[in-house]
């Protein structure tokens, strides 16, 4: 469970007045509005009125801030300018506008900037730095936040620097490599607040401390800042946080009546305050300190609770939290089919998470260009507006120029060549700044087309096979133990019936010897069972092995037992395509050569897993198309895949393992060769390959030191070779 407080105070304006009240006041702040004489006082009406309705009628709060920003254009009330575009780009933002909430926010900065308000400044920098937050923009957060902390700092704001403080380590805690980064700006920012006893901040910079600790495992710092947020927050919604977290911990070290009391706490708060999502969060840590003191059936209880909750919701990430905790639970109690179920709906879950990662990518990628284009049209407004300018003072020139005529006969030849002057420089200001708008708009234009390269790239990434693909290779791989287990069982249960019966009659009747052999066969079956029942929890432990996630740590691997595994998946994920076709009972010779005594390699499992992945399906692609290229023919066609695995030793003395996956398929023409490693380039049709596999195959064998390369005839077949040098350890 993780839940980080992050300060955004959207709320700080420099406005200072009475105007967010729960009270009812709008009509009389527009009746004052509207009767005032004094424009700037129109101007703070105006602003307030919006501020008023801000929380129930937005579309008309941002109306009223209109008409401030109007009326203080015209008589250039700079501070009630700032105030109103700061206020209509908390509305924006609110709406989900952040293209026009980011325009509004640096056109508040420019005016704060102006009248030196340099709070104003810090602020809008830090709401800035929140709205790229949002938009997964981390680099161009920092550097908001950065700027807005240095501005708190020369001017001292104590409430302002522990929020940058705070809002820094939160951007920080996005990557885990620089989580470190992230402990320390917290604990910068509970100084800050401690310092000015600001109870909020510092009960949000605590449980963020806590929470990092709790991460790295480090109990009793967690413990102490947890204890220190909730002697701050205890009774509100912020408390259900550190009691749940504080319950977790104590279950981990056994302390099970502190941690059942702090989980009631929680409960009891998020109960009394229809809190759904912490509700969800609270039974989740329950049902976990359930599990650690084997309570299974409790545990299962809870998790589908909270499972209800998390759907109802729709909070994905803790309800791929709990099919995964309640598919290991029911995998305790044995409940295997339960178990499946739960991984599948996690897995399911995942996807959609990162489809709506995806789309937020292309949402921001789409905003960013939305962005650039507003401010390449207020740029060409500008431009404009100075090409009138211009206009109108050769207008002015031209009505002297006249007057003087009139006035001075004698000095027209001079005024006519002065204004003539005058017009060609106009003139080639004015090419000029049409070059430089042509360019723009041609700018734009090739921007848009790259954001519509991008979207698609994405989409068509999207769309790559998941190892989730390979399930009915799995219960293939599974099913062959499993069909012996049932079988045998069977034959023992019969046989017992059996001795049975030959015990139940008389001893002078009784065959002793029948009884006995029974017996041993019953045992005998016994063993056998066990035998494929362990083969079938291998090859479980084996799969789940290789379904670790965000793990990516190098381990010495078998690459004997890696290449088998993966051939023998990739074999039956395919034929599972072919389900209810003609080509459904397709026989393809797999042919799996491997070197005794091979040496393991430092690679990461996982990462070399997708490379044979790849490799594999390509294999059996091109086998498959070369059959439905020669149904019919003269000949008869023996599709065949071969892996094999070997030590071998380079000219230059290198020693290294090689992976080599040859196919008998359609082959690669020799004008594709070269091409067939850069992204986005596929044989296949359209919809039946991305064009990612072997770039993202040749990257990840790079990045491991190794080399990825292939020999290919075309009608012939192809083979891939995988090396990876031997380095001393």
């Amino acid at each position: 469970m993780t839940i980080f407080k992050y300060i955004l105070f959207l709320l700080s304006f420099t406005l200072v007045s009475e105007s967010i009240s729960q009270t009812t006041r709008a009509d009389s702040l527009l009746n004052e509005a509207v009767n005032v004489d004094d424009d700037s006082v129109k101007v703070t009406r105006y602003l307030e009125l919006g501020l008023e309705l801000l929380g129930s009628d937005i579309n008309r709060a941002i109306n009223y801030f209109d008409e401030a920003i109007q009326i203080g254009k015209r008589i250039n009330f700079k501070k009630g300018l700032a105030n109103a575009y700061n206020a209509k780009g908390r509305a924006n933002a609110q709406q989900g506008d952040f293209v026009e909430s980011i325009l509004n926010f640096q056109e508040a900065l420019k005016y704060f900037h102006e009248i030196e308000d340099k709070t104003g400044e810090a602020n809008i920098l830090s709401n800035l730095g929140s709205i790229y937050y949002m938009l997964g923009n981390s680099t161009k957060a920092l550097e908001l936040h950065f700027e807005s902390l240095k501005i708190s700092e020369e001017i001292d704001n104590k409430l302002r620097i522990g929020t940058s403080f705070n809002n820094i380590g939160t951007v920080y805690l996005e990557n885990k490599s620089t989580i470190s980064e992230a402990l320390s700006y917290f604990k910068k920012s509970l100084e800050v607040f401690q310092g000015i006893e600001e109870k909020q901040g510092t009960a949000t910079a605590a449980m963020n401390i806590g929470e990092v600790y709790f991460k790295e495992l480090n109990y009793d710092s967690a413990i102490y800042f947890h204890q220190l947020a909730l002697g701050l927050c205890d009774g509100t919604i912020d408390a259900t946080f550190p009691l749940t977290q504080l319950g977790e911990i104590n279950g981990e070290l056994g302390n099970f009546q502190k941690a059942f009391d702090f989980h009631r706490r929680a409960l009891a708060i998020s109960e009394r305050l229809d809190a759904k999502f912490e509700l969800t969060q609270g039974l989740i840590g329950l049902a976990k300190t359930q599990k650690i003191q084997k309570d299974f059936e409790g545990a299962i209880s809870t998790f589908e609770r909270a499972k209800l909750l998390a759907i109802e919701i729709d909070a994905k990430n803790e309800l791929v939290d709990v099919y995964l905790s309640l598919a290991e639970t029911q995998a305790l109690v044995g409940d295997y089919k339960a178990a499946y179920e739960n991984e599948v709906n996690a897995k399911f879950v995942k996807d959609e998470i990162a489809k709506i990662s995806t789309e937020r990518m292309i949402q921001r990628l789409r905003l960013e260009f939305d962005l650039d284009k507003k401010e390449a049209e207020i740029e060409l407004l500008q431009k404009d507006t100075e090409l009138k300018n211009a206009a109108v003072f050769n207008q002015r020139i031209i009505i002297f120029a006249s007057l003087g005529v009139l006035l001075m006969f004698v000095g027209i030849s001079i005024v006519l060549f002065r204004n003539n002057l005058s017009k060609q420089k106009a003139n080639r200001l004015l090419q000029i700044q049409k070059e430089e708008i042509h360019t723009q708009r041609e700018n734009i234009a090739s921007a848009y087309d790259q954001l519509k390269l991008t979207q698609s790239q994405l989409i068509q990434s999207e769309k790559m096979a998941s190892m989730g693909e390979l399930a009915s290779g799995i219960a293939h791989e599974i099913q062959n133990p499993l069909n012996f287990v049932n079988n045998f069982t069977e034959v023992s249960d019969e046989m017992v019936d059996e001795v049975l019966e030959e015990q139940g009659k008389s001893l002078e009747k009784r065959d002793e010897k029948l009884v006995q052999d029974l017996l041993r066969d019953v045992k005998s079956n016994l063993q056998k069972i066990r035998k494929h029942g362990l083969q079938a929890d291998a090859i479980v432990k084996n799969m789940l092995e290789h379904s670790k996630q965000g793990q990516g740590t190098r381990e010495l691997t078998d690459l004997n037992s890696l290449a088998n595994g993966f051939l023998r998946m990739s074999y039956h994920s395919f034929l599972s395509k072919l389900r209810n076709s003609e080509d459904m009972n397709l026989d393809i010779k797999l042919d799996i050569s491997t070197e005794d005594n091979l040496p393991k390699i430092n690679v990461v499992p996982q990462e070399i897993g997708k490379v044979l992945l790849n490799l594999l399906n390509n294999a059996f692609y091109a086998v498959h198309e070369r059959i439905l290229r020669e149904k019919g023919g003269p000949t008869s066609f023996q599709p065949e895949v071969k892996v094999t695995t070997k030590r071998i030793t380079r000219p230059n003395g290198q020693s290294g393992v090689s992976i080599t996956i040859k196919d008998n398929g359609i082959g690669i023409p020799d004008s594709l060769k070269e091409k067939i490693f850069q992204p986005f380039f596929t044989t296949k049709p359209t919809g039946s390959g991305t064009g990612l596999g072997l770039s993202l195959s040749y990257d990840i064998v790079k990045s491991h030191g190794g080399e990825l390369s292939v020999e290919s005839k075309e009608g012939e077949g192809t083979e891939f070779m995988i090396y990876f040098p031997i380095k001393d350890v």
